[in-house]
């Protein structure tokens, strides 16, 4: 009987230890991943991946291990890999034995940082250490080459063979799930032999010269020159905890300080006088008003669906005299570039003068649905919150198009330009589909909290006017295309009649 008791205790000791290992062992990971990050890469939250499952999905190269699965459909990228690691390795070392070593200190320094990597990503990792050192090594290694390539303008035979691939590729880099420790591309770039021609006038330390090649592919010269401002503008390498987190600081920082310097005189003059013109030509159309204006339906008057919590729709805005400018001409970033899809000046978003609201200019083509998404997907998963101007901004603008009469409005005056068409039925059918797309991923932001706040406070008390009511009213009504056009000519000879019989009866008189 005391035998038995002695095995019940003994397993019920060996149960308790085993079980006090786990959770002290579990204690201290998480204890680590804490410490080592702040933010923790973790997947996209299942609703908004449900909504647009491609935009966060790798299409060429899967980088990290979130994707790892998709590595036989990826193929083309698998073999893309493994041609760059032998390029890196094989750069001032035609030696085999050489080329071994490279391998062999590649493989060490991430050996050593393999807890750091782990800890990075917010779910276990399913791999085994020999699994998990050789992604990192190949995905860093694959994008070290990349980006030294760009910087030194080296063509690229085997990537420019997958149609489509170099576009793809800067897709693929930047997504949310498709990420490795900034920490290891590092690493790797401490012990990589790197071209003669490469830029580094200023003789960067290897982390810095890093962060400006990741610069210089995300936004051309205005990115590389954005790493060397003095002071810094942009995070230390050592908090820097991936790729996207560097595109998202980047465009962040670039809303005020890509603006271009503007000149004196900026076209003072020539704007005034179309100023005038503009008024001389609304005139008589708003001496219509009191006219046309008490005999419209009650239900048809916009005041009656109109709340004070909402943002204006671009085409009623338009209606309400407010004009659309593009950004000022500047230094415009590499075409090529995916920071390019955002135009000159990222996020920038003013209202002058009451009635000039200038938008940045972005291009609507196949990598702008994935490049909003994942940078919204970054600010809303960050452990520790990110300004989420991204968020703003897309929700700021799926609000202002809700039909392609608002997409038209805003082709029209070039703050949105389609990549592939002009301003067609087709393609403003096509800017209105992305906004309603990115706009769902955008809900959670308050808008009345962000950097918009006070454009947002102006162009609400102007929509609240009564004036600019009645006029944007009766134009819905009455003056709607093609109608508008001989709407403002039939109004022009009245007014122009009218005056010059008033002018008659009084040389007359």
């Amino acid at each position: 009987m005391s035998g038995g008791d002695d095995d019940i205790t003994v397993h019920v000791d060996w149960l308790a230890r085993n079980l006090m290992r786990k959770q002290a062992e579990a204690a201290s990971d998480e204890e680590h991943r804490i410490m080592v990050n702040s933010h923790r890469l973790s997947r996209v939250p299942a609703h908004l991946r449900d909504a647009n499952d491609d935009a966060y999905t790798p299409r060429f190269v899967a980088i990290g291990p979130l994707h790892r699965g998709a590595a036989r459909r990826l193929g083309a990228g698998e073999r893309l890999k493994m041609a760059y690691l032998h390029n890196l390795i094989s750069r001032g070392h035609s030696d085999p034995s050489r080329q071994f070593a490279v391998i062999q200190e590649y493989i060490r320094v991430v050996t050593a940082r393999e807890r750091d990597a782990r800890a990075f990503y917010s779910e276990d990792v399913d791999m085994n250490t020999e699994e998990f050192i050789q992604m990192l090594v190949l995905d860093g290694c694959f994008i070290v080459e990349h980006l030294v390539n760009v910087a030194i303008g080296r063509e690229e035979p085997s990537l420019h063979a997958t149609p489509f691939g170099p576009l793809q590729l800067s897709v693929d880099l930047i997504l949310a799930e498709n990420q490795i420790p900034f920490f290891v591309l590092v690493d790797l770039f401490r012990n990589t032999k790197l071209p003669d021609q490469l830029f580094n006038s200023t003789g960067n330390p290897p982390p810095v010269l890093l962060v400006n090649l990741v610069l210089y592919y995300l936004a051309g010269e205005k990115g590389r020159k954005m790493g060397e401002a003095v002071p810094p503008l942009l995070p230390a390498v050592d908090v820097v905890h991936h790729i996207l987190h560097l595109l998202h600081a980047m465009v962040t920082v670039a809303r005020t300080k890509w603006e271009p310097q503007r000149r004196i005189q900026d076209g003072a003059v020539l704007g005034t006088a179309q100023e005038v013109a503009r008024l001389l030509r609304r005139l008589p159309l708003l001496l219509l008003v009191p006219i046309l204006y008490p005999i419209l339906p009650e239900e048809r008057k916009w005041r009656a669906s109109y709340g004070r919590e909402d943002v204006p729709s671009a085409s009623d805005l338009k209606r309400m005299w407010v004009r659309f400018n593009k950004p000022p001409r500047g230094s415009g970033v590499a075409v090529a570039s995916i920071a390019s899809v955002m135009g000159p000046v990222p996020l920038a978003m003013t209202l002058a003068h009451e009635d000039r609201l200038r938008l940045p200019q972005l291009r609507v083509e196949f990598r702008t649905a994935p490049l909003l998404l994942n940078l919204m997907a970054f600010e809303q998963a960050a452990e520790v919150p990110e300004k989420q101007e991204v968020s703003a901004y897309v929700s700021f603008m799926a609000k202002m198009v809700q039909s392609s009469e608002d997409a038209g409005a805003l082709t029209a005056a070039e703050v949105v330009v389609h990549g592939h068409s002009g301003a067609s039925g087709e393609s403003k059918e096509d800017v209105a589909r992305l906004f309603r797309q990115v706009g769902a991923a955008s809900e959670v932001v308050e808008l009345e909290r962000s950097y918009l706040r006070e454009t947002l406070v102006k162009l609400r008390e102007r929509s609240q006017h009564p004036l600019f009511n009645m006029w944007a009213d009766v134009q819905r009504n009455y003056f709607t295309v093609p109608w508008a056009v001989v709407a403002e000519f039939v109004a022009f000879v009245t007014f122009v009649s009218t005056i010059v019989q008033m002018y008659s009866s009084f040389h007359q008189n």
